[in-house]
């Protein structure tokens, strides 16, 4: 890359970052969904690190102290940073724009890197983050619904996409970056991870004929399976067996009982077509680039043969999904056909793939027609910056900021969001009592007193017991959790019951009085998979290291 494109691309990566801080100093943050949710997350974890409990994914703060885990089934890994500067003293609040600010910067770091690898065009991957972080619904996962999640999945699914690519392409080296990305997006964001872990699925089937004929392309997505499974053992099982031991939260049906997918759907004024959810979401002018790109393509190539296969397959996977959100009565016939679907709750989501998708295209064909320009690459692309700029302030900008507005106040801490990790025997408990189980109201209700309640356990004494009984103790109910009883001087040491969704044990008749402490110990499975993890990492240094040996040795 030449001085002058270099230059030009560092103005076009500043100028959309501080676009995107903009809103954020704006106040874009406050007001959005579920900030109190992801700053709880940040906050929770660095207390369990400042109290040497480690590792250990419920948080102890929540709902009172009774822990929530909601680190069992949205992972902590990319949090450990910003937890960190917590600890230092960094406010929740400021740790959380620190995050916002990070992956926004490593967002427009993948797509600029993602496209120059992908098409060796200096110009496309100078627009490409302007195009990539100026729609309607990134400033959307950053303000209106505060999605962090997603905004992890926005700078990790464009390495997705280019490892899959270009395995199918025959690059076989790119397997461990396939493993490795789409590892990290599953311990980040289990529905970004679902999508996308889809779209590799198309991607792979669209290419079956030249994966089958050349047997390295097969065996290095078998590879990266392997190793994906390795690398995320340590999330993997522990999410599997807290997901198998009791139902929670069922947050895919709304109040009436509807699922959240097809009751957002069906406000659609067409059921049978209708683009007034899909434009809005992108914006008019990125929908009118992406066609403006397909004409381009299309004449360039004489019609649909296509000199890139990555083109016409990128158009494919935009079209299959957004047709779930142009077209509500194809969206039914879907999840009749494939119910799991109604666990993203709005089809919108699917955005997490169409835009990057829509990224390639869209730069890939506006480089190519700068680099015919000559002398006025210049100047057009100065145009189109300040173009794209200007509607992205005074449109997706000012209509999240707008809705943001309405909804201003101090950011609920500790919030559970939608309560989705919560055993749902504890939801339905909550709805039958009052005043609400928190430690002391479950301490009242079942004859002891709480003597300590901190991040390693919590601890009940017991002055009159008259017979065996099941009781209740105040920490939600997780796999792993362990009752020690003590008692006449013994003690007995009991995995932990259910019962009504918190931790319960059961007390024979011969105990009177003594204390009860509650633990949350690894279990076996966990150890398990956390063993796989550290076994595929040595193994993977050591493979490292002896290819890099092997390779300087045969370069003396």
């Amino acid at each position: 890359m030449k001085s002058k494109e270099k230059a030009f691309l560092i103005v076009s990566d500043v100028l959309i970052f501080f676009i995107v801080a903009y809103i954020i100093f704006k106040g874009g943050v406050i007001g959005g969904y579920d900030p109190g949710f992801h700053m709880a997350r940040i906050s929770t974890l660095a207390s369990n690190i400042s109290h040497g409990h480690f590792p250990n994914p419920i948080g102890f703060e929540y709902l009172n102290k009774l822990g929530y885990g909601v680190g069992f089934f949205y992972g902590n890994f990319l949090l450990y940073p910003f937890a960190i500067v917590n600890v230092l003293g960094l406010s929740d609040y400021h740790s959380y724009l620190l995050f916002l600010f990070v992956f926004t910067i490593l967002s427009i770091i993948s797509i600029n890197y993602v496209i120059h690898k992908l098409f060796h065009n200096n110009w496309a991957t100078i627009v490409s983050a302007p195009i990539y972080l100026s729609s309607y619904y990134f400033y959307g996962i950053i303000s209106t619904r505060a999605a962090a999640g997603e905004l992890i999945a926005w700078a990790l699914i464009p390495w997705v996409l280019l490892s899959t690519f270009k395995l199918v392409k025959g690059q076989t080296k790119y397997w461990p970056m396939l493993s490795i990305s789409l590892g990290l997006l599953f311990v980040s964001h289990i529905l970004s991870f679902l999508i996308t872990l889809g779209t590799v699925l198309i991607i792979f089937i669209m290419n079956l004929i030249p994966v089958f004929k050349n047997k390295k392309i097969f065996i290095s997505f078998v590879k990266s399976g392997l190793f994906f499974l390795g690398l995320t053992s340590v999330f993997l099982f522990s999410f599997v067996e807290q997901y198998t031991v009791q139902k929670y939260v069922d947050t895919s049906k709304n109040a009436d009982g509807q699922f959240g997918l097809i009751a957002n759907a069906m406000l659609k004024k067409n059921p049978v077509f209708d683009p007034q959810q899909f434009i809005p979401l992108n914006g008019t002018f990125l929908v009118i680039l992406l066609l403006a790109s397909l004409i381009f393509y299309l004449i360039k190539d004489r019609g649909f043969r296509f000199s890139d296969k990555l083109i016409p397959q990128a158009f494919i996977v935009i079209a299959l999904y957004s047709s779930l959100s142009l077209s509500t009565d194809l969206l039914k016939f879907v999840v009749s056909i494939f119910k799991p679907l109604v666990l993203l709750q709005v089809i919108s989501r699917v955005n997490v793939i169409i835009l990057p998708l829509l990224t390639f295209i869209v730069a890939s064909a506006l480089g190519q027609v700068l680099t015919k320009l000559g002398n006025f690459k210049i100047p057009v692309t100065g145009i189109f910056l300040i173009f794209i700029a200007v509607i992205t302030i005074n449109f997706p900008i000012k209509s999240n900021l707008e809705f943001v507005a309405t909804r201003k106040g101090p950011i609920t801490p500790l919030s559970i969001s939608m309560g989705e990790y919560e055993p749902a025997d504890f939801m339905k408990y909550m709805t039958t009592i009052n005043p609400k189980p928190f430690p002391k109201t479950i301490a009242q209700s079942q004859g002891y007193t709480v003597t300590q309640n901190n991040h390693n356990a919590v601890t009940v004494k017991i002055s009159d017991n008259k017979q065996s009984r099941t009781i209740m103790l105040p920490r939600l109910y997780y796999k792993g959790y362990q009752v020690t009883i003590h008692s006449n001087n013994q003690t007995k040491v009991v995995p932990a019951k259910s019962k009504n969704g918190l931790v319960a044990t059961t007390l024979p008749s011969s105990f009177h009085s003594g204390k009860i402490s509650v633990e949350y110990k690894m279990t076996t499975i966990a150890k398990i998979g956390w063993l796989i993890t550290i076994i595929n990492l040595l193994l993977s240094g050591y493979w490292l290291f002896k290819n890099k040996f092997t390779k300087k040795e045969s370069l003396k």
